[in-house]
């Protein structure tokens, strides 16, 4: 029960895609006098004439769709690969102008992939509009695979920042913590993204165990991000919490976790966070404090399974044996049904788990497995952006029947299927992940648990035979008592074993150790 809370490893999550190795240092790239096309040779302007001729014809009659058709016969060919960069984003142009934007935003992708030295220049014109559309459906992480994989294309500043921090981002997922910090150095002061980028920063920071830096990385985007939301906020002051704690200032990470706001979403895991803060100070009363709420019925369909341990340890530190007893037995009674569901969740596939925690999302039914389970992805902010662009996909896919005729539509339409299939794919596994991982969790705990109440057996039996020994009873060691004075403007009500909604995260604890003087340093 000693170690770090569980989340310390999972500060950040990303979406999937590859991206630059980590041993191979990150340039900036030269900011050329102008973004316009490369000059052409005259064998490969010849070469570029004779690809797009039937495009070049096409747009001269002012047919999109026949122009479309034949930039889609150029990228299927392998002779023209050079040209497939063009071709793709001159295809993502028409498409947007037919009003299908997300099957744009699939072709500028794919520009940005195979954009060649001759056509880089020309290429990177489209990242500004394919950065709005990726905003607009909801799908922002698939430029991170490209971006990441040709920064080359970030040839002016009004995009340089924006394509960055989306490379960091993708490094930053692949867990390239020294890729990600040399990216995030392109990202300007002054830049709209950079106080993200200072968040992001601070994250890969504290991976690096380089707190101090850390911090300051998280002030910097809080002094430049006045004025953002309350929920954009709250989550800077959670990771400044959370780097004091890694680094080992306890107080501090009390103090910073006091700070997150409570009506924030993130406030009960502030709440249990600072739980272990306090436990790591030998305040016992301090941790069980924040843990209390978390017995109430105003938590009952959240998972905090690791509350309750933390609260019953700090209990049986405390000899308050009979308590911890009767908690570890409520324990098991709470948690076996939920492993038990978690067991059955192992047979759904990846689709239907997303489509399981989209339902929840939308109007909070649960199905077979208790709502705890699914509480996280109703706010979960990647999940949602998913969810969002899907919905966006399909619309689109609805739209496009109207031109099912024509060649072009079917690889557009292929190009959508696949992206949105992907998404499905990828949400549903980090649904049936996490459902593996607090499988194993609570396999885990449950089994030390019966563990515990030997533990717990063994301090009884102690503290008879030393009784035995001395022939009378042990008694508790004295504690000093102090009288507390109520601060000017606060009101202080006994707990009486109801819970009030208003009361929530205000609760004090004075419990008494029952332990005797002797036994103190064995308990712990």
């Amino acid at each position: 029960m000693t170690r770090a809370p569980l989340w310390l490893g999972l500060l950040f999550c990303a979406t999937a895609w590859a991206g630059p190795k980590d041993k191979k240092p990150v340039k900036e790239p030269e900011k050329p006098s102008a973004a316009e096309p490369a000059e052409l040779s005259k064998k490969e302007a010849k070469q570029r004439g004779t690809a797009f001729a039937d495009y070049d014809r096409e747009v001269a009659s002012g047919s999109k769709a026949r122009a479309a058709d034949a930039l889609v016969i150029i990228v299927e060919d392998a002779s023209l690969a050079e040209f497939h960069g063009e071709a793709y984003a001159r295809l993502g142009d028409l498409l947007n102008e037919m009003k299908l934007p997300y099957a744009a935003l699939c072709a500028y992708a794919r520009a940005f992939e195979t954009a060649s030295d001759t056509n880089v220049n020309e290429v990177s014109l489209r990242v500004p509009t394919a950065i709005e559309i990726a905003s607009r459906v909801g799908d922002l992480s698939i430029l991170q695979k490209p971006f990441a994989g040709n920064l080359g294309l970030a040839r002016t500043d009004d995009v340089r920042g924006q394509m960055a921090y989306l490379a960091a981002k993708e490094n930053v997922r692949e867990g390239k913590w020294g890729s990600a910090s040399g990216i995030l150095l392109m990202v300007k002061a002054g830049d709209p993204l950079w106080a993200d980028a200072k968040v992001l920063e601070g994250i890969v920071l504290n991976q690096q165990a380089r707190h101090e830096d850390a911090l300051k990385a998280f002030e910097s985007a809080v002094s430049s991000g006045r004025g953002r939301d309350a929920r954009w906020v709250d989550s800077v002051q959670i990771n400044t919490a959370r780097t004091w704690y890694g680094a080992g200032n306890y107080p501090r990470a009390i103090e910073s976790y006091s700070r997150v706001s409570r009506a924030s979403e993130y406030w009960p895991d502030a709440q249990f966070e600072r739980a272990w803060a306090h436990f790591r100070v030998d305040d016992l009363n301090g941790s069980l404090a924040q843990l209390l709420p978390f017995d109430s019925g105003f938590f009952s369909t959240w998972y905090y399974p690791e509350a309750d341990l933390l609260r019953i340890y700090s209990m049986f530190l405390l000899c308050k044996f009979p308590e911890a007893e009767a908690q570890m037995a409520h324990f098991a009674e709470k948690y076996k049904p939920v492993h038990t569901a978690l067991k059955s969740a192992d047979k759904m596939s990846a689709t239907e788990a997303f489509e399981a925690a989209r339902t929840y999302r939308r109007n909070g039914k649960t199905g077979d497995l208790p709502e705890m389970l699914w509480r996280p992805w109703a706010s979960e902010e990647r999940f949602g952006k998913s969810v969002e662009a899907v919905a966006s996909a399909n619309d689109e896919l609805k739209r496009m029947k109207s031109i099912a005729s024509n060649p072009f539509s079917d690889s557009a339409r292929t190009w959508l299927e696949t992206r949105r299939d992907a998404l499905i794919e990828a949400e549903g596994e980090r649904v049936k992940a996490r459902f593996a991982a607090q499988q194993s969790e609570l396999q885990g705990m449950l089994a030390n648990s019966e563990m515990f109440i030997l533990d717990i057996l063994r301090m009884k039996q102690q503290m008879f035979e030393q009784a035995a020994l001395t022939g009378k009873e042990l008694e508790a060691a004295k504690a000093v008592k102090r009288t507390e004075r109520i601060r000017k403007g606060w009101q202080e009500w006994p707990f009486e074993g109801e819970f009030w909604a208003d009361e929530i995260g205000y609760y004090k604890v004075d419990v008494v150790p029952s332990c005797p003087a002797t036994m103190r340093s064995s308990v712990k």
